[in-house]
């Protein structure tokens, strides 16, 4: 009778021997060896082009819900009134896109970078998301303040916002 033992040694040797095999064919065929880099660089190619496609899928999929939720307009409300409403619309907002995994942690950066513009007190905001937030997001938040300058005047105001556009492409 062949017991576990038996077959576990028979598999492993097998196992041993195509790795030999292998690793000869590697080294003395010459043809074997292009056809590996060959393979490997077919490999390397697919999947660039998987990452090139899916990044701008999402960056795609990102501006059209940005449009569909109306987060493109960055006017900051005035009154006291909406900018309560604006604030909890967008850490609500905020909240969605990081339950709803990575691919949406830059739209959650961007709704929570809005939301640290009006709250009356954003220091406090902002040490509330370094406990909450996941750090890619928390980054993201970070470089947003950083590209947009304080007592900076209404001139740049273009140079801003594409700043914080690079950050989030």
């Amino acid at each position: 009778m062949v017991t576990s033992t038996q077959i576990a040694l028979a598999a492993g040797a097998l196992f041993a021997g195509y790795a030999i095999y292998f690793d000869q064919r590697r080294q003395r065929d010459p043809e074997f060896r292009r056809r590996l880099k060959h393979d490997r660089l077919l490999a390397r190619k697919m999947q660039e082009q998987d990452q090139n496609a899916s990044a701008g899928m999402e960056e795609a999929a990102v501006k059209a819900a940005m449009e569909a939720l109306g987060l493109n307009d960055d006017k900051i409300p005035e009154s006291e009134a909406e900018k309560q409403a604006y604030l909890t619309r967008n850490l609500q907002l905020g909240e969605q896109f990081l339950n709803q995994g990575p691919s949406h942690f830059k739209l959650a950066a961007t709704c929570l970078f809005r939301a640290l513009k009006v709250y009356p007190d954003p220091i406090k905001l902002l040490m509330a998301f370094q406990e909450s937030v996941p750090p890619p997001v928390l980054d993201l938040i970070m470089q947003m303040m950083a590209a947009e300058t304080p007592g900076a005047g209404a001139s740049s105001a273009a140079p801003k916002e594409e700043k914080i556009q690079e950050i989030l492409d």
